[in-house]
C-alpha cells in the first residue's frame, strides 16, 4: 500500500516479531490518522506481523531480513525527508507508548524551542516498572549521559521521541544499526533536546527480546558506543 501525504507529520512505528499487539496499536492510532500519517517499517519479522500491518491498511516499508532497530528507525527518517515532511514522530510497537501522550512528545519540538523531545517514563507521575537488571542499565547509560552532556538525562533508552527536519535529516544520513536512542544524546551540541513526561503502558500481548542477560550485553554495548561518539565529535 503506498502512503498519501495529508499531513506535515510521520508517526515512525520500527516492529519486529510484534503480530500479537501491532495491530490494537494501529487501531488506536487511527483516530490520529487526522494529524500525522502513520509508517510501519517492519524489520524482517518473522511471525505474522506485516500481514497485521497490512490488513490494516496502513503503509508499511519492510527489510527483508533483521537489520536493527536504527536501521528500521533510519529507513523512515529517510522516508521522511524524501517525501517532505517537517516533523516525525517515533513511537514502538509494542503497544506499551499511549498515542494520547504523542501530543505532549511534539508539542516542544512544533513550538520551535527544541530539535528533539523524549518521552520520559522516568518524569511526571509514570508507574514504569521494569527488571532490576533493565533498571540499573538505565541509571547507569543516565548518569553517563549526563556527566559527558551536562545536561540532566533521565530515560536515554526511550523509543518515543518527536523530531524536527533538522534532527530526522541528521539521522536519515547517520544512525547506529542498533540501540539508536543515547546516540541521538551524544548529539546535544547539534541540536536542542529535551524531555517530557510521559506514561509507558503494561505490555498486553508478546513479551519483550530484552532478557536480563541481553541487557548486560546492551549497557556495555551502549557505554562503549557513547564513549566511540564522543572521541568522534572532539
Amino acid at each position: 500500500m503506498a502512503i498519501r501525504k495529508k499531513n506535515n507529520t510521520l508517526i515512525i512505528i520500527p516492529v519486529f516479531n510484534e503480530e500479537l499487539s501491532i495491530g490494537t496499536l494501529l487501531e488506536s492510532l487511527k483516530a490520529k490518522e487526522n494529524e500525522a500519517d502513520i509508517m510501519v517499517v517492519d524489520d524482517g519479522s518473522g511471525d505474522k506481523t506485516l500481514d497485521v500491518v497490512v490488513s490494516k491498511g496502513v503503509f508499511v516499508v519492510a527489510h527483508p531480513f533483521n537489520m536493527g532497530i536504527g536501521t528500521s528507525f533510519q529507513t523512515g527518517c529517510c522516508f521522511a525527508l524524501e517525501s517532505g515532511y517537517d516533523y516525525i514522530v517515533r513511537i514502538d510497537g509494542d503497544g506499551q507508548h499511549e498515542p494520547a501522550s504523542i501530543n505532549d512528545v511534539l508539542s516542544p519540538v512544533k513550538s520551535g524551542k527544541f530539535d528533539i523531545a523524549i518521552g520520559s517514563r522516568f518524569l511526571g507521575a509514570s508507574k514504569f516498572k521494569s527488571s532490576f537488571m533493565r533498571i540499573i542499565g538505565i541509571t547507569i547509560i543516565a548518569r553517563l549521559l549526563t556527566f559527558l552532556t551536562g545536561k540532566k538525562v533521565t530515560d536515554p533508552t526511550s523509543g518515543f521521541c518527536a523530531m524536527n527536519k533538522k534532527a530526522f535529516s541528521f539521522f536519515a544520513r547517520y544512525c547506529v544499526d542498533d540501540y539508536p536512542e543515547p546516540e541521538i544524546l551524544i548529539h546535544h551540541r547539534d541540536f536542542g533536546i529535551t524531555e517530557v513526561p510521559i506514561n509507558l503502558m503494561k505490555r498486553k500481548e508478546g513479551s519483550s527480546s530484552i532478557t536480563p542477560l541481553k541487557s548486560l550485553y546492551y549497557m556495555y554495548k551502549v557505554i562503549f558506543s557513547i564513549i566511540v561518539s564522543i572521541f568522534r565529535k572532539e
